[in-house]
């Protein structure tokens, strides 16, 4: 059965916090402020995207989302005392009860034969950049504004401009603005409408960094993009640097962006801010 950790019994959730507690890289990645298995209790009660797999006790904890019949496993700890063959058995059946037709496994580089044993996929390659929140003097150059979801039908327009042309998954602008409603609504953690920032003036915004709590003091760039017309001119820059001064303000203690291998401009920006690469994942995919 898969069953969110929020809405698992005491027993579950503090069986499922012993299992991450004892991941050392997933507990210093997803929970740096747990000190210890209760803590992890506490912090997996009180995400929506945390779920637990039982059978007779929990054989595997992850951080899942969901959108469009496909599920996303971005963290995966599993019982070693259980086979994978069972883990994933199991799991296809709890997904198919949600029902879900494909899901999409992020591993190691190193555990991607494995995986395709098993089955998967292999897919594209993504690099994690993170850093420490810091205050900053940067100046914006266009007026900058706080995103919150009364803006959505303008940043719904500004995002499908900005993709249409590179990806086949920005059909029209209402595409856009179902990705947009999900990381506003949490579905993608936690939306932080106060640090965010769009480039522009209301309706006429031309580049936006959206975040989302990712994990207990961490913050997560979950969208930056920007109009064709208004690329190289420092715009997303200073939507950083301006996110980065509230976060600091906040206490935040870290703030991460994936990107895809290959993305040089990205990573140019980030590098250039002060990030650095810290972890690479390979995605697998399967059908359910």
């Amino acid at each position: 059965m898969l069953v969110k950790a929020s809405k698992g019994s005491a027993n579950v959730l503090q069986d499922a916090a012993n299992l991450v507690f004892k991941r050392e890289n997933v507990r210093n990645e997803c929970f740096p402020l747990c000190s210890n298995p209760t803590e992890v209790g506490k912090a997996l009660a009180a995400s929506d995207s945390w779920f637990v797999l039982t059978d007779n006790g929990p054989i595997a904890v992850m951080k899942l989302e969901t959108s469009d019949r496909t599920a996303r496993v971005a963290q995966l700890c599993m019982n070693g005392e259980v086979s994978s063959e069972e883990v994933f058995t199991s799991l296809r059946r709890g997904l198919r009860e949600i029902k879900i037709s494909n899901f999409v496994l992020r591993v190691a580089p190193a555990e991607a034969d494995q995986y395709a044993a098993l089955g998967f996929t292999r897919g594209h390659t993504y690099l994690r950049f993170s850093r420490i929140p810091a205050q900053n003097n940067m100046m914006p150059i266009l007026p900058l504004v706080n995103v919150t979801p009364r803006e959505l039908p303008f940043l719904s327009e500004l995002m499908y401009a900005a993709y249409a042309k590179t990806s086949d998954v920005f059909s029209n602008a209402q595409v856009a603005e179902g990705m947009l409603r999900a990381i506003m609504s949490g579905a993608k953690g936690e939306y932080l409408p106060n640090a965010p920032f769009a480039s522009g003036t209301i309706p006429n915004l031309v580049s936006a960094c959206l975040l989302t709590v990712e994990s207990p003091g961490e913050v997560k760039i979950e969208q930056l993009f920007t109009h064709p017309l208004y690329r190289a001119r420092g715009l997303a820059t200073t939507e950083i640097a301006a996110s980065m001064n509230r976060l600091a303000s906040a206490g935040v203690q870290n703030l991460i962006s994936w990107s895809k291998e290959g993305n040089d401009v990205i990573r140019r920006l980030l590098i250039k801010m002060g990030f650095q690469q810290d972890r690479t994942v390979v995605e697998m995919a399967a059908a359910v």
